[in-house]
């Protein structure tokens, strides 16, 4: 229905507009109303361009307002063509030519104007139709079971209209979008209905370091905006929380959105796996591995006794418990503990140590960060940095059996299993 109310008004303005400025001015005007309904499409990336110079940041305004933009900027270069054009002819008929023939060009002029005018009501109801096929595919990715802003409701509404009328298959033919719309609406959609999923997103590599960014965490966290989106609340509260747009105007999201493989990240949440990053071993989470870190200790110490082993064993689990690293793949490396740093592992033997009989649980969230460094690779070989009170103290890594990753510290070595 809101089809065919769209096609009368637009049928109604057109045709009267016509009938008043003429065929002229309608006919090249119906002219580059075909052109920019074909090119509007090509030029949006342009204009998406120049609203982010000079200083449209908000990327659903700026992706919303781009092809309408590009479509009324064709037809205006089109419409000054048509002024000039009328113009000059317009000038010639009412000065230089006889009283009968210009009565006749005019009355040509206003039936052939009206003609035209109808003629350019089609490409706009196409044009439109088109606007609002691809729109509403994402619109309906948003929708929420409750609570939705009148022109999401009036937008979905229209695009299963197109549907119902089978108008659609003119509007999807006419214009294409890129795939990357469908990807990103897709991934939307995924996103705001599986709350279980939005948990998944710090684990993927890529938003690792994003999950370490204190002031981004602090937004993201704001008690006002973190209970949005898991809700399926109203899309525009999201889009208009003060809260959204800071974190799409945060550096480093613009950063990490110009790497973003789209598909890889639905992949990613659907499976828990990346294939993009699973090249790179050293790319993930890590977590202590407390035998495997002294059995390290007893091979490049071999005189070192097995009650000596079994002390250092019983300091380790009681003070390296919840030891993690976070590697990600901008080189940056992550030391996570509620702990503080221990001294080399050969001090730790000489004192009497009693063993407690209850050892603190394994966490099961990430405890804070400790120290920050970088990672780097050359060749085949691996090497970290940390900075530690100031200091920075390099160091070798290496991948043993299992895939368990082996950091040199100072002289001793600390080993971790990935976390799944």
């Amino acid at each position: 229905m809101t089809i065919w109310i769209l096609a009368l008004i637009l049928f109604g303005i057109m045709g009267a507009l016509g009938r008043q400025v003429a065929g002229i001015r309608m006919g090249i005007s119906f002219i580059g109303a075909v052109v920019a309904l074909f090119v509007a499409g090509p030029l949006a990336p342009h204009v998406r361009t120049a609203l982010g110079a000079v200083g449209f940041k908000d990327p659903v305004t700026v992706w919303m307002l781009a092809a309408p933009l590009a479509f009324l900027g064709v037809t205006l270069i089109f419409n000054s063509i048509a002024v000039t054009a009328y113009l000059k002819i317009g000038s010639y008929y009412k000065h230089r030519a006889p009283d009968d023939v210009r009565m006749r060009f005019e009355r040509v002029e206003s039936q052939l104007g009206m003609c035209v005018g109808l003629m350019s009501a089609v490409v706009y109801l196409i044009a439109g139709s088109a606007y609002v096929y691809h729109l509403g595919y994402v619109t309906k990715q948003v929708e929420s079971p409750s609570d939705n802003p009148m022109w999401l409701k009036l937008v979905n509404k229209m695009r299963e209209d197109l549907a119902s009328s089978s108008f659609d298959r003119v509007a999807a033919s006419v214009t294409t979008a890129s795939p990357k719309l469908y990807q990103t609406a897709d991934l939307i959609g995924l996103l705001y209905h599986n709350k279980e999923l939005q948990g998944r997103l710090p684990d993927y590599p890529l938003f690792m370091s994003l999950a370490e960014s204190a002031d981004l965490v602090t937004l993201v966290t704001n008690e006002n905006f973190a209970v949005l989106l898991p809700v399926q609340t109203n899309v525009s509260l999201i889009l208009k929380d003060p809260t959204a747009d800071q974190i799409m105007a945060h550096p480093e999201v613009q950063r990490v959105l110009s790497e973003l493989d789209l598909a890889d990240l639905t992949a990613f949440l659907k499976t828990g796996r990346s294939e993009k990053y699973a090249a790179e071993p050293m790319v993930g989470k890590w977590q202590i591995d407390l035998a495997g870190t002294v059995k390290q200790f007893a091979r490049g110490n071999p005189k070192v006794g097995l009650n000596e082993t079994r002390r250092l064993q019983a300091i380790l689990r009681l003070k390296m418990f919840d030891y993690h690293l976070v590697t990600t793949p901008d080189q940056k490396v992550f030391v996570k503990t509620t702990q503080k740093a221990l001294p080399a592992f050969t001090s730790l033997l000489g004192p009497v140590f009693a063993p407690p009989r209850q050892y603190p649980p394994m966490p099961t969230n990430m405890p804070p960060t400790l120290y920050t460094g970088t990672w780097k690779k050359e060749g085949d070989k691996y090497q970290a940095s940390i900075t530690v009170e100031g200091a920075e103290k390099s160091g070798d890594v290496a991948f043993i059996e299992g895939g368990k990753l082996a950091a040199s510290v100072g002289a001793n070595t600390l080993v971790f299993n990935r976390i799944p």
